[in-house]
C-alpha cells in the first residue's frame, strides 16, 4: 500500500473560508455605500465579494475610480472601527489549523484584504503563533486571483507548488492556486457554488472545513470531490 503524503505547506484565504467574515464585510460595504448615496443591500454585495475592494465597490456602482477609492476608505475605516473585532470563526477552522500543525504542516495565509487588516484578523482569532506567513493584497505587486501572493507566501514557507495546497472559497483563491501550479487547489462550497469553483480551477470541492484535514492529511476524500 502506497502511504499518503501531507503536503509540506497550506495557504488559506481568510474571509468566507476560515472566518465568517463576509456578513460584517457585506454590512460595512453597505454602510459606506449608503454614505456615498448608493442604497445597495447586505444580500446583494455578500456574493461579490472576494475582489479587492475597490474593485467591489466600482462593480456594484458604477463609479469612478477615485470615488471607488473613496468609498474603500470609509469601509475601511468602518470596517477596522467597528466590525471586525464582532467576525466568528466557522466551525472546525481552529480544530483544522491545530490538526495540519500538529502534522508538521506549514501555514500560511494569502488574503484580499490588505496585510495590516490580514494580521489584525489573525490575532482577533488567537492565530498569531498559527500562521509562519499572512500576505495581503498590498504585500506583492497584484493581488488575487493573480498568483503573486501564493508564491511569494510558498517561498517564504520554503514550499514549492507540488508540495503545496490552498484552501479557498472564492474563484479568486482558486485562479490564484491554480495559476501557481499548486498540487491541491481546495474550494469550500459557500459563497460561490461547485461549478464556480470547479471553473476557476478547484482540484477539488468540499462542503466543510474537517474535510480538508481528512484530504491532505489521510488521503480520504469522504464528501469531498475531485475534478
Amino acid at each position: 500500500m502506497i502511504q499518503h503524503l501531507p503536503p509540506r505547506a497550506v495557504l488559506f484565504d481568510l474571509d468566507g473560508t476560515l472566518v465568517d467574515s463576509l456578513p460584517t464585510i457585506g454590512a460595512a460595504m453597505a454602510t459606506a455605500l449608503k454614505e456615498f448615496g448608493y442604497d445597495i443591500d447586505v444580500a446583494t454585495i455578500i456574493p461579490q465579494i472576494g475582489a479587492p475592494m475597490p474593485i467591489l465597490a466600482a462593480v456594484l456602482t458604477g463609479a469612478s475610480e477615485d470615488e471607488s477609492e473613496r468609498i474603500n476608505e470609509r469601509y475601511l475605516s468602518l470596517y477596522y472601527d467597528e466590525f471586525i473585532a464582532t467576525t466568528k470563526t466557522f466551525d472546525g477552522a481552529t480544530a483544522l489549523l491545530n490538526r495540519l500543525r500538529g502534522a508538521g504542516v506549514s501555514l500560511g495565509v494569502v488574503t484580499n484584504k490588505n496585510e495590516h487588516g490580514a494580521h489584525m484578523m489573525v490575532e482577533i482569532q488567537g492565530w498569531k503563533s498559527t500562521f509562519d506567513v499572512v500576505v495581503g493584497r498590498d504585500t506583492t505587486a497584484r493581488p488575487k486571483p493573480w498568483p503573486d501572493g501564493t508564491l511569494h507566501g510558498l517561498k517564504v514557507l520554503g514550499a514549492t507548488p507540488d508540495q503545496s495546497a490552498l484552501v479557498g472559497d472564492t474563484e479568486f483563491d482558486m485562479g490564484a492556486g491554480r495559476d501557481a501550479g499548486l498540487r491541491y487547489n481546495l474550494g469550500i462550497i459557500g459563497a460561490r457554488d461547485e461549478a464556480r469553483l470547479r471553473a476557476a480551477g478547484a482540484t477539488h470541492v468540499l462542503n466543510a472545513l474537517p474535510e480538508v484535514g481528512d484530504l491532505l492529511l489521510d488521503g480520504r476524500l469522504t464528501t469531498a470531490t475531485q475534478a
